[in-house]
């Protein structure tokens, strides 16, 4: 057994030492060469005396910066404020429960793009919605001067706005809006305004998109560019621009939610121009104005329907005892009209038509403006009726046929 084992031993040995025997020079298909030892990784070490000169690019001539210096100066920063009546309940020192009013301010910021030498500026619509009863916002010129600018036209649909600097004495920078970009894809783009109110902010992108859509509370944009450069409250109204430095859009609005990045919308220029030039010269007295679509509806609804209509202001909703935020308050009911017919009269509210809310003129449908006779038009309307000192806020909806 012993004996067996050693000769078991010495002839697992005697293998490797006869493949070890054979000579170093000698390679076979078999016989893998072997891998170079690995060397060490030399140490790094910081760079000794004075680093290499800067190279010889003149960054003042970067187009960027160029085009920056160019248009900035006619960019503006723009302030919307409104004064708004605040309703609230308290207690007396009766312990008596009444109700008081207050004012409050709410503000908005956005840019703009002066666009004439006596100071007319471009900017979104929804930029100055706020001060749209005072008909007067704050602009701050890239140089940090300030002025006092009147509202000349805003349109909603378009969501663009004219304003006006009353100033005879300056000469302001504007932007020539006969330079307008090709609008490519691709094409790198730079936008211009107050994002976050930080005035004279520049960021880069390309344009990623042209014809989309986009939709902010019920009201669909149509045809809108699309870009990745960053846009962010307060570069609304402000210009997005060429590296010719012609004119893109105005950007407008930025798609917003959690994990989506770099998608902000442009009115093109080509919606712009037109739009500017036409609001340029009704102001200039050059053309008549046209007539604002809120009117025209108003006009409609009185001829089909017998009423005639304002806005509910929060003053007038605070003396009827009315707990409402906005609406239509009918202020007259023409005699034997179908409005008249179905019962409605002076000092009733008209909250929604159809299955429209309502809460001024511009909420109005714009189906009304071409109503036709014949057509049913639905009215949902609250009123106050007394029952000795009691008084009742009522509802109801009532079904016009138009003569």
């Amino acid at each position: 057994m012993k004996t067996h084992i050693l000769l078991y031993v010495f002839f697992a040995l005697a293998v490797p030492a006869t493949a070890m025997a054979a000579p170093a020079t000698t390679a076979t298909a078999s016989t893998p060469t072997p891998a170079p030892a690995a060397q060490p990784t030399p140490a790094l070490t910081a760079p000794q005396g004075k680093v290499s000169p800067p190279g010889s690019v003149n960054i003042a001539n970067e187009p960027t910066v160029k085009v920056v210096a160019n248009v900035l100066p006619a960019v503006v920063n723009i302030t919307a404020q409104e004064t708004v009546p605040e309703y609230y309940t308290a207690y007396n020192n009766y312990f008596q429960l009444y109700r008081g009013v207050r004012n409050r301010s709410a503000q908005s910021i956005g840019s703009g793009l002066i666009v004439s030498a006596d100071g007319y500026i471009v900017t979104n619509a929804h930029v100055v919605a706020l001060a749209e009863k005072e008909k007067e916002v704050s602009v701050t010129l890239s140089t940090g001067s300030k002025y006092e600018a009147q509202i000349i036209s805003a349109d909603d649909d378009a969501d663009l706005a004219l304003l006006k600097i009353d100033d005879k004495t300056v000469q302001f920078p504007y932007f020539d809006l006969t330079y307008t970009s090709p609008n490519l894809l691709g094409e790198t783009v730079i936008a211009l305004g107050s994002p976050a109110g930080y005035q004279n902010s520049v960021s880069e992108g390309i344009l990623s998109a042209l014809h989309r859509t986009f939709t902010v509370e019920d009201h669909t944009y149509a045809n809108l560019i699309q870009t990745d450069a960053a846009i962010n409250p307060g570069n609304s109204g402000g210009p997005l621009v060429d590296l010719n430095g012609g004119l893109v859009g105005i950007n407008s609005a930025k798609l917003a939610g959690e994990a989506i990045e770099s998608i902000g919308f442009a009115i093109p220029s080509d919606v712009v121009v037109p739009w500017v030039n036409d609001a340029m010269a009704v102001a200039r007295g050059l053309k008549p104005a046209p007539v604002p679509p809120e009117v025209a509806i108003l006009e409609a609804v009185h001829q089909r329907l017998g009423l005639s209509l304002k806005a509910l202001s929060p003053d007038d909703a605070a003396d009827m005892g009315l707990q409402l935020n906005g609406g239509m308050i009918i202020t007259g009911v023409e005699e034997n009209s179908p409005a008249a017919r179905a019962g409605l009269r002076e000092n009733m509210i008209v909250v929604a038509i159809g299955r429209q809310q309502i809460t001024d003129e511009k909420s109005l449908p714009h189906e009304l403006q071409n109503l036709q006779s014949g057509a049913n038009v639905r009215l949902h309307v609250i009123y106050i009726q007394s029952l000795g000192l009691l008084t009742i806020q009522r509802g109801g909806s009532v079904l016009l046929t138009a003569r």
